[in-house]
């Protein structure tokens, strides 16, 4: 059986579909920030104590602070007093906003919204994120069934007593590009790097991040999905709009303009084609499972 054409059922949604890939067309979430515009700025301790992550966000406020234009919105992890995410899925079936600890940590989502750019800022622990920051990212797991924050700008910081800092670092960024924040600037620390480097170096290093974010914040153009993004993103999209979708919120968000339609709602270069084609192959091997389970 001849697979369907990638991305869409008719030719004319796959030329609309490439298209975009090189103009955005209307009905997309991009958000452009302007040179003398407020850039609000949401920082997340994620840290339980105020020890070398907390420490090295600092360093990277003060030099965004020099910047002008920014303000901070702080928020430390330890103060929400959070439960553990239980996986009840009421975030995907009836919306964020009946989660039963939604109550602990709205404020934080509201500001996430209300943002331009987010500094997640974690700590590793046995070479893992720790727990504490983990259980607010668990809480925002309807963040990647329903990608919202598209054009917003990303940090991403991480300390480590030794090593496991860039694999914690990497799935920070990855979690940012699934919401929709592409491209994070990464910065991390290690105790190593503290003896091994003098301090000038580690000033030098803050220093480069900090003038990359704050580029980042005043660019005009979007920044493009990894490939693993886009793909992932069609996967949603695929799945919540088949016939076996079982997440009522899930099922409507993906029913707007900009989502049904499109494989990404914003610039993503020849990725977009890769993008129509994994949701073109996830809806035609669903269709088959959906016939076998009939």
């Amino acid at each position: 059986m001849p697979l369907p054409i990638p991305g869409t059922l008719e030719t004319e949604e796959l030329i609309k579909n490439l298209c975009a890939a090189f103009l955005l067309l209307p009905g997309g979430n991009e958000k452009i920030i302007f040179e003398g515009v407020i850039m609000k700025l949401l920082v997340i301790h994620g840290s339980m104590r105020k020890g070398e992550t907390y420490g090295l966000t600092r360093e990277l406020m003060e030099q965004l602070s020099l910047k002008p234009n920014v303000e901070f919105t702080e928020v430390n992890v330890s103060d929400l007093k959070l439960p553990f995410c239980t996986s009840c899925h009421v975030c995907f079936k009836k919306g964020e906003e009946n989660c039963p600890n939604y109550i602990a940590y709205g404020n934080v989502h509201k500001a996430l919204l209300d943002c331009d750019g987010v500094i997640l800022s974690g700590t590793t622990y046995m070479w893992s994120l720790n727990a504490a920051m983990k259980n607010l990212l668990d809480h925002f797991s309807f963040n990647f069934h329903r990608p919202i924050l598209f054009g917003k700008r990303g940090m991403v910081v991480v300390t480590s007593a030794g090593a496991g800092e860039k694999g914690v670092a990497k799935y920070l960024k990855t979690v940012l590009g699934q919401w929709g924040i592409n491209g994070a600037v990464v910065v991390t620390r290690n105790k190593k790097e503290e003896q091994l480097f003098p301090r000038r170096k580690l000033v030098a290093k803050v220093q480069r991040a900090t003038e990359q974010f704050y580029q980042q914040l005043t660019s005009k153009h979007s920044i493009p999905p990894t490939l693993r993004s886009i793909v992932i993103h069609n996967a949603f999209r695929s799945a919540s709009l088949s016939a076996s979708a079982e997440y009522e919120r899930d099922i409507e968000f993906w029913q707007q303009d900009g989502y049904r339609d499109r494989a990404y709602p914003v610039k993503a270069g020849l990725k977009y084609v890769a993008g129509a084609i994994m949701f073109g192959i996830a809806k035609y091997t669903t269709k088959l499972i959906e016939k076998r389970l009939a």
